[in-house]
Formats: structure tokens, sequence, C-alpha cells
């Protein structure tokens, strides 16, 4: 990572200036800039943004090939320019770190398993020379993504947080393919990457998977919250809960978020929406405070499943919907989060109204005489 650095050293003029109108240009995630892979060291970059635009392992509702390109359209409004100061947090990630646009990996629409493996690839190579964080595609993208990770790093055991409607647990996923959306957790396990206990699934619900597959889970000391829990819960105990599970004896934390964790009037664009989610507080809340207590140099994420063919509001991808915006925020979430981490603080610097929140305490009048 940089050494304190500043987003006008890194970024020089379009750091805080907008140079063109959000429609022009390529647009790159944020509109920053694009590095190729091999060259990420050179170009000092801290975090690799790579698009993995796969969903010929989906089973339900395809679409998410095209996720990567919505949520880059969506990250340009109202981008550029690059200076992102979060009024609540009180941290801009661009003052800390240097963040390119890698481009996507190769798929191939024919060949699921050789896209998978070319994913994998492209996630090994940034991985070896900066942060990543990967844009989906469909949930079969995370296990050649945490692969790719975790071998690139040597990386033995890993700590897994998922944000999910579905625990993605089964055996062969939803329809017999072994690494099909609703298998790559299990696949992850199988691999011995990760350990049951060091496992958190946060925001299940619905139908499936069925119950031979939560007893399964649960003999491998797998842990879950559902969404209704996390209705009724305080959020900072699952945070705690997820976090010390996650680097207990770990390496390293990726942290997945499938966009249909959301209650789908919030995220609509998905291929498998359920009825009962996260709201968009809850999610970024846990977002921020996950991140915030790990490791950034050992540390992925990646965000899956925006569909935009059935998001709202985007009928082309040129500026986004609602849930390809809601991505992108997820994901500036993460790097701003990791730049409280890097700088071990639990808050930034925001900026406060002079008076203290809340009503004023009345003024006592003194009586009359």
């Amino acid at each position: 990572m940089t050494d304190e650095p500043s987003g006008e050293e890194m970024y020089g003029d379009e750091y805080k200036e907008a140079n063109e109108p959000i429609f022009s240009g390529i647009p790159t995630f944020l509109k920053l800039p694009e590095v190729e892979r091999d060259q990420l060291d050179e170009n000092d970059v801290d975090i690799g943004i790579l698009g993995a635009p796969l969903d010929t392992a989906t089973t339900i509702r395809p679409g998410t090939r095209y996720g990567p390109r919505a949520v880059r359209a969506a990250s340009t409004v109202p981008s550029p320019p690059y200076e992102h100061f979060n009024i609540e947090t009180g941290i801009d990630p661009f003052d800390t770190f240097k963040v390119a646009d890698t481009g996507d990996a190769p798929v191939s629409p024919g060949d699921t398993r050789q896209s998978q493996l070319n994913i994998e690839d492209a996630v090994a190579e940034v991985s070896e020379q900066a942060t990543p964080i990967v844009i989906g595609g469909d949930h079969s993208i995370s296990y050649p993504d945490i692969k790719g990770w975790a071998e690139a790093n040597d990386y033995d055991d890993i700590g897994l947080i998922h944000f999910d409607c579905h625990a993605d647990t089964g055996d062969d996923g939803l329809t017999g393919f072994e690494y099909d959306h609703g298998a790559w957790v299990k696949r992850v396990y199988d691999d011995g990457l990760m350990d049951g206990e060091n496992y958190t699934l946060i925001g299940p619900r619905g139908f499936w998977p069925g119950p031979d597959t939560y007893e399964e889970m649960r003999e491998a000391d797998m842990k879950w919250y559902t969404a209704m829990d996390v209705a009724g819960m305080d959020l900072n105990e699952i945070v705690a809960d997820a976090v010390q599970r996650a680097t207990d004896g770990t390496d390293a934390v990726w942290v997945s978020f499938d966009v249909d964790v959301m209650e789908p009037a919030y995220a609509p664009g998905t291929g498998e929406p359920e009825p009962g989610g996260l709201i968009p507080r809850e999610a970024i809340y846990m977002v921020r405070e996950v991140v915030k207590a790990l490791e950034p140099d050992d540390f992925g994420f990646d965000v899956v499943e925006v569909s935009p063919a059935y998001d709202v509001s985007d009928t082309n991808s040129y500026n986004g919907g609602i849930t390809s915006g809601f991505a992108n925020r997820l994901i500036l979430e993460v790097m701003g989060s990791m730049a409280l981490a890097e700088k071990g603080l639990e808050e930034g610097s925001p900026i406060k109204p002079k008076e203290p929140l809340g009503p004023s305490p009345e003024v006592e009048t003194q009586a009359d005489d």
C-alpha cells in the first residue's frame, strides 16, 4: 500500500477537477485510469478493479454478464472527479490508495469452466500486485476469485464473510453442475481453502437450499444469520462475530456480496430476487464495519449478480440503474473502510455541525419577581 500520499499527488488535477462530461470518454470504473494487469506494480497501483462478465453458470434469470459494464456506467454518475470524501465516515479512499481499472477477465460464452479458469488467472495476476475488487458476473466467479487470490499470495487458510440470500453450499448447485453459482462455497470448502468455523453467511431467506444442506453446514461448523436475524439483532454483534470467525487462525479474509441479499424493492436488478431482504442502510453499515476490521493487504472483495436487464431505470447501461448504483456504492464503501483500516482509525474526520445533534436544551427563563 502507499505511504501517506494525497489524492492530488497520485492523480493530479483529475483528483478534484472534472475534465470531461460524465457521458464522454471511456467509462472505466469511476473514470479511473485503465492499467494493464501486468503493469500494476510499475504504476504503484494499490487496488485493482476487475470485471468478470460471466453468467453461463447461473440457473434462473441470466444477464449478469452485463453487470461489470452497468456498474462502471453507474460509477460515472456523478463522477469524475476522483475525490470521494464520505460525509458520514470522513474518509476519502483516494487520499490513501491509488486505484486502477484493469479491465475484464476474458470469458467464452460457450465454455463456462474455461471462463472460470481465465477469471482465476486474471484475479491471480491482479492479486500478485494489488488488492483485488471484482465485479461480477454470476456468483460462480467467487470460487475462481478466491482460488486465484489465495494462490497468488500463498494463503493456506482463508476466512469468508458471505452476504447472500442463498447459502451457495450445494454439492452440485441447483441443476447438477458442480461449478454453478449455487455451489461455489462448497468448492472453496472442498478444496481445503476454508474451514467451516471461518465462514459466516449473512442474509439468507426463502426456500433454497433445503434442510439437508443446512444440516451439512451445521456439521461443518458454518454459521449464518438470516435476514430476520439481521432485522432483529444489533448489527455490531453480527459484524463482530463474523470478523472474529473469519480471522481466527486464517491468513486472509475474502468478503463476497451477492446483491440478491437485498430486499428486491431496493435492488431489483438481479437474477433471483426474494422478498424480505436487507435494506441498504443495514448492508452498507455492515460492509463498512466488517472491512474496517480487516487487514487491507490480506483482503479481497467481490460484488456479484447485478443483472441490469431487470434493473429499474436501466434500459441501456449508459448510466446504470438502482442496483448497479448500489453495487458501485458498496465498492466505494469497501475502499473507504480499507483506508480507515490502513490508517488504524475507527473514523476519519467527518465535518460535524457546531451544535450537537438533537434538540437544544431549553434555556430557563427567570420568573418575574
